[in-house]
């Protein structure tokens, strides 16, 4: 076991702190904690007195004279007072009445003097009035824009910039290719044809009467004198000795 110590020695200051705790702190802390405990009977109070009696009642009255009440709004008033006697007797033939003798009659007097007398005549007289000269001073004025500032402007590029850039090099591939044809046909044609017929043509004709002498009147001799005669003799043996 450790040895303990002498008692710690409080101060005069730490028994003046312990006695304003006591005298002030511990008392709110109570007072706290009575009303934690009031606040929390009240609450069950409350929820006991809601369960047992305030929901009874108001299930009761819901029950009993609401809904009832209701119904009978719902099925009696509206339903019979309100959607049968009211507009079926009431409103229905007011508003067939003032259908057939007021709106009607306006309807055609609006139709008859309001548009055919004053709105058509004056929407007609404003079209060729105002309308039509407004709408061919805008195509006039669109006409003079498109063809002043854009077809004009390309006219003149066409004509004095695009055109002749399109025939200088027209000219240019031109010249070009009757030079390069040119150039083509002195130094690869004519030389070419030239050579065909001075050198090529003579020596492909040596070629050939060389070739007919020594190769193809050889073997068609061959054939004709010894190969033909040689192949009917065997076929004659052939068929002496194993007959067709």
């Amino acid at each position: 076991m450790t040895e303990q110590g002498p008692p710690e020695r409080v101060s005069i200051a730490g028994w003046i702190a312990r006695a304003i705790a006591v005298v002030i702190f511990i008392p709110l802390r109570l007072l706290w904690e009575g009303c934690k405990l009031l606040g929390r009977g009240i609450a069950a109070a409350l929820g006991y007195l809601f369960d047992t009696l305030i929901e009874p009642i108001a299930k009761l009255f819901w029950y009993w004279i609401i809904r009832p009440a209701w119904a009978f709004c719902k099925d009696f008033l509206w339903g019979l007072l309100i959607q049968q006697l009211l507009w079926g007797m009431i409103l229905t033939p007011i508003g067939a009445f003032l259908l057939d003798f007021l709106l009607r009659p306006i309807k055609r007097a609006v139709e008859e003097w309001l548009w055919r007398r004053i709105l058509r005549p004056g929407l007609i007289w404003f079209g060729e009035a105002i309308i039509e000269p407004i709408a061919k001073a805008v195509l006039y004025a669109l006409h003079f824009l498109i063809r002043w500032l854009i077809l004009w402007p390309l006219d003149q590029l066409w004509r004095w910039v695009l055109r002749p850039i399109r025939t200088a090099i027209g000219a240019t591939l031109l010249f070009g290719w009757r030079v390069a044809t040119t150039i083509v046909r002195v130094l690869v044609v004519t030389p070419c044809r030239w050579l065909y017929r001075i050198a090529l043509q003579p020596l492909f004709a040596v070629i050939a009467t060389v070739w007919r002498a020594t190769v193809v009147r050889p073997v068609r001799f061959v054939y004709l004198r010894v190969v033909t005669p040689m192949n009917r003799a065997a076929a004659e043996v052939m068929t002496a000795l194993f007959g067709r």
